[in-house]
């Protein structure tokens, strides 16, 4: 098993593309110091480096409440969701506070003439 089928294994039932699995894999080691590429071999000792990247993309899919995707289509719990991430945060030590705390989550801009 690899890194990324690690990060999909661990977000099931939900999906995500191959490319976020990755982004967050890569996001995840800047991070947490992963050991090896999102394709290399999921060992134990990246479990908090895929834990989290598992975290990041359960995130992505709780902004959803449903998906209809090639006629499959599903309906997402956001609350189970955030549960989810709290437990994975919790197995690998890591806060899910930062992830669910969308209190700061704000668009600003700025015109320039």
């Amino acid at each position: 098993m690899t890194n990324i089928e690690a990060i999909l294994a661990e977000i099931e039932p939900y999906a995500v593309s191959d490319a976020s699995a990755e982004k967050a894999y890569i996001d995840s080691a800047s991070r947490w110091g992963g050991i090896g590429e999102y394709n290399s071999d999921y060992t134990a000792n990246n479990r908090k480096c895929v834990g989290y990247a598992s975290m990041l993309c359960l995130n992505r899919v709780r902004v959803l409440t449903a998906e209809n995707i090639g006629g499959i289509s599903q309906n997402f719990d956001v609350k189970q969701i955030e549960k989810r991430i709290e437990a994975l945060g919790n197995e690998i030590g890591i806060s899910a506070d930062d992830l669910l705390d969308s209190s700061d989550a704000s668009v600003t801009y700025q015109r320039v003439w």
